[in-house]
């Protein structure tokens, strides 16, 4: 748990960063067009960069807490009271440096033109306002998050590393996490369909097929420029391939779920003929893979006919 949460915070860090970085460059065009007005120095051009820091207050909660509700879904992670408080604890920091840094800027140009009171009352309306957008986002992102990860709604990354035998990174490196989680979705509706368990079981198969082959062609003692990129381009082609494999399957699934005079027998087939021509394209290499698809298709093409 410890490195996903690392792994966030790494992701918040940044975006932060990108948002401070915004707000320096909106409050630099700011400064520039009011100085060219000769208004510099007035309550409206003061007002304008307290309104430039408004937005990164807006911003921090929904962005920060979106990347949290992506991650966890993603990895079908819990978000726990323990994390609420890191969460608190780190974005209220952040929030607290950042009003610093808008006091020390502004208050003194605001005080001088006689605003000094309206300051202070704004500043703690944007605190205010501040704290109570974060809240709204870590409700709506504990809702999201755990609603997700109710059992039996999607599988784990450890899961389909499992049930897949595939590592992680190959995994991330054909992005076919969402995919294969909504794929086994798909399938644990239909797990208790007896006729079906063999054509499942083969499909499964099928695909571990495909990634024990797609994780063995990893020759990395090329010795010549022209092999290696050989290589580059016969791994560029086998992730594409893979991914299309898996990503054709899924509407096929789809189908297998709907009641039988609800089934499009055209998407059926359309997306069986593109997960075998994808399949002959390798030159023979995946054919043998072909047989596993087969059963399955059968069973639906045999239904409606």
């Amino acid at each position: 748990m410890d490195s996903l949460d690392d792994k966030i915070d790494g992701l918040m860090r940044d975006k932060l960063i990108s948002l401070i970085q915004e707000n320096v460059v909106r409050i630099k065009r700011t400064t520039i067009k009011y100085t060219k007005s000769n208004k510099k120095h007035t309550l409206e051009h003061w007002q304008a960069v307290f309104d430039s820091y408004g937005k990164v207050f807006r911003n921090m909660p929904r962005e920060m807490m979106r990347i949290e509700k992506e991650v966890r879904i993603k990895f079908v992670s819990p978000l726990t009271d323990a994390r609420i408080i890191r969460l608190q604890t780190l974005i209220n920091s952040e929030v607290e440096m950042l009003l610093h840094k808008l006091t020390r800027e502004c208050q003194p140009e605001f005080e001088k033109l006689g605003h000094g009171d309206d300051f202070e009352r704004k500043v703690e309306e944007a605190r205010a306002k501040l704290s109570e957008g974060l809240e709204q986002q870590i409700q709506k992102t504990l809702e999201a998050v755990n609603g997700e990860n109710e059992p039996g709604k999607k599988l784990g990354v450890q899961d389909i590393m499992r049930i897949y035998d595939v590592k992680e990174s190959t995994l991330h490196e054909i992005n076919i996490i969402s995919p294969l989680q909504s794929i086994n979705s798909i399938l644990a509706k239909v797990n208790g369909v007896t006729e079906l368990k063999e054509s499942l079981e083969s499909l499964q198969e099928g695909f571990r097929s495909l990634f024990q082959d797609f994780q063995m062609n990893r020759v990395n003692d090329v010795a010549t420029m022209e092999a290696r990129k050989k290589l580059k381009m016969e791994i560029a082609r086998d992730t594409m391939t893979v991914r299309e494999i898996v990503l054709n399957t899924q509407p096929f699934l789809e189908q297998l779920i709907l009641p039988e005079d609800r089934r499009n027998s055209e998407v059926v087939r359309k997306s069986w003929n593109n997960i075998f021509e994808i399949l002959e394209r390798q030159e023979g290499r995946w054919a043998p893979v072909i047989p596993k698809f087969k059963p399955l298709y059968n069973y639906m093409c045999g239904e409606q006919n």
